[in-house]
């Protein structure tokens, strides 16, 4: 694989963008939290006007390269090729020679990079950021301080870091009734006027009236 140049998320920022007529710089997010982006960009004709901040920002210029076979040395600080269901790029996260388990199976030794979703699994030695949503214990937690995951700091054990995402219930937008078949009855929730307002419960069935002609005949939720 082609060498990168890895930044800080700081400096990717700072480079990120369009040059030129052809050329845009887009970092690519990595399993320590810090981005990589192309050693090609340093000789690119489009990107002069930045050429200077990129050759000053290339301090860590390596390739990134297959996951060593097992008895082989991997290098701390070295992110390798690795295709798995959690990533396709490791981080080395301490120096050993590569043990007969798997990279998953060894969170102290690797840390995992994969394409955000909010159906992940919480996993350890991941980075993530804020907003980001995982699984936990058959629960949903939001990201409130981006972090790596370590073992230990479960979603459920750290509020600092995560909070639990509660569903909120998916209640209609009030329809005016065209008769006793599809009146509204007590307890029935709606949100009125649109899908975007208050919701309401009715306290009376048969109820035909909205919220605006007929307020004795709801309560605001």
């Amino acid at each position: 694989m082609n060498e990168h140049i890895k930044l800080t998320e700081a400096q990717a920022q700072q480079v990120k963008g369009n040059y030129g007529i052809y050329s845009r710089i887009e970092p690519i997010a990595m399993p320590d939290g810090n981005y990589i982006i192309p050693a090609a960009c340093l000789s690119d004709a489009d990107l002069q006007s930045i050429n200077a901040t990129l050759h000053a920002l290339a301090t860590d210029v390596q390739p990134i390269v297959a996951l060593p076979e097992i008895g082989e040395l991997c290098e701390g600080g070295r992110y390798y090729l690795y295709d798995s269901e959690h990533s396709s790029i490791v981080y080395c996260v301490q120096a050993h020679n590569r043990t007969i388990y798997l990279p998953e199976q060894t969170p102290a030794l690797f840390s995992f990079f994969r394409e955000n979703s909010d159906d992940l699994e919480w996993i350890q030695n991941e980075f993530v950021k804020l907003g980001w949503k995982r699984w936990y214990n058959d629960k949903q937690y939001e990201c409130i301080q981006a972090h790596m995951t370590l073992e230990g700091w479960t979603p459920d054990e750290t509020p600092a870091l995560w909070k639990e995402v509660i569903a909120t219930p998916d209640y209609p937008v009030w329809v005016q009734p065209t008769g006793a078949h599809d009146a509204y009855n007590i307890g029935d929730r709606v949100h009125f006027p649109d899908a975007d307002s208050p919701v309401y419960e009715s306290l009376i069935n048969a109820n035909v009236w909205s919220p605006a002609v007929y307020p004795a005949g709801w309560q605001l939720i």
